[in-house]
């Protein structure tokens, strides 16, 4: 039986999308009584959640000020594709044998949706984009067998989204597609390269743009 949020995690989750999205920028200031009174919330849940996001890097407590949006810095972004290159190649070599029937037809469905998105939308709806790769990826990393694996993965496309806010390319359907040939051919070997690949370019344009 599920239960409804508390409002310290309404609170967190508002405010945490907002970031991700962009609608919230690194710099800009946020204040805690006006939070509580925007959300209802009360000062000790609003308080919680802003320090949550404080100790998940998402903002910067500043005495006297308040809370500031923080902004990654090159080394986050460095060790972050780091990260997502050792765990997603390694993964997708587990999930390789793994995928179902069912699992192949939901990414071919993720990338459908990638490439009407990318052809529909001027400019691209951020949000829906950064769902749809999130689904892509995370789809891969629970089929691996290993979820400890799995949820570190899922850790760092968590830090990832906010760095990838302005990335013209956020959705990318023909790399998506390129690592599903290989999934659908079973070809470990291919099927990792084209994760590699894939990560590589996305550090590569975002290091480039930063």
């Amino acid at each position: 039986m599920s239960t409804a949020p508390t409002k310290k995690e309404q609170v967190y989750e508002r405010i945490r999308q907002a970031i991700i999205a962009g609608e919230l920028r690194p710099g800009e200031i946020l204040n805690e009584a006006e939070i509580a009174a925007q959300f209802e919330s009360g000062k000790t849940p609003t308080r919680e959640a802003l320090l949550l996001l404080t100790h998940e890097g998402f903002l910067e407590s500043r005495p006297r000020l308040g809370y500031i949006v923080s902004k990654p810095s090159m080394q986050d972004i460095l060790e972050t594709f780091h990260l997502r290159l050792l765990l997603e190649v390694e993964a997708i070599g587990l999930a390789v044998e793994r995928l179902t029937p069912e699992d192949l037809s939901r990414l071919e469905e993720n990338i459908r949706q990638e490439e009407a998105l990318a052809a529909a939308s001027a400019p691209t709806d951020k949000a829906a984009a950064s769902a749809l790769n999130r689904e892509f990826h995370l789809t891969l990393a629970r089929r691996c067998g290993n979820s400890r694996l799995a949820a570190l993965i899922q850790h760092q496309i968590d830090d990832m989204e906010r760095m990838l806010v302005d990335d013209p390319y956020l959705i990318d359907p023909a790399q998506h597609k390129k690592i599903l040939l290989a999934l659908k051919a079973r070809d470990r070997q291919q099927a990792q390269e084209a994760m590699r690949q894939h990560i590589e370019e996305t550090r590569l344009r975002l290091v480039n743009r930063y």
